[in-house]
């Protein structure tokens, strides 16, 4: 089963402490691992608020996060793995 990863720090706090983009990335890789899921990538989001939203534009300012949803528009992915849905954050539009 193919899958994508996303992960993001909302501030540079969480990007150095704790729940830093690499010990995500290390736990979505174990995960897939462990689960036999065939992980293709993993877009990623460096300290970027998840309630940044451009609300004239009606977009959310995360490129990565907007990268994942048109690679999952024009691939054969099943599912997005993230380590909290709060990595979301914020509405999806």
């Amino acid at each position: 089963m193919n899958v994508v990863g996303y992960i993001r720090v909302s501030t540079q706090g969480q990007a150095k402490d704790g729940y830093s983009l690499k010990y995500q990335e290390e736990e979505i890789k174990a995960y897939c691992e462990e689960n036999s899921l065939n992980l293709v990538h993993i877009f990623r989001d460096e300290g970027i608020s998840g309630a940044k939203l451009n609300e004239e534009a009606l977009e959310i300012d995360r490129v990565s996060l907007q990268e994942m949803l048109a690679h999952l528009a024009s691939t054969q992915i099943q599912y997005v793995v993230v380590l909290n849905t709060s990595r979301f954050g914020g509405q999806i539009l």
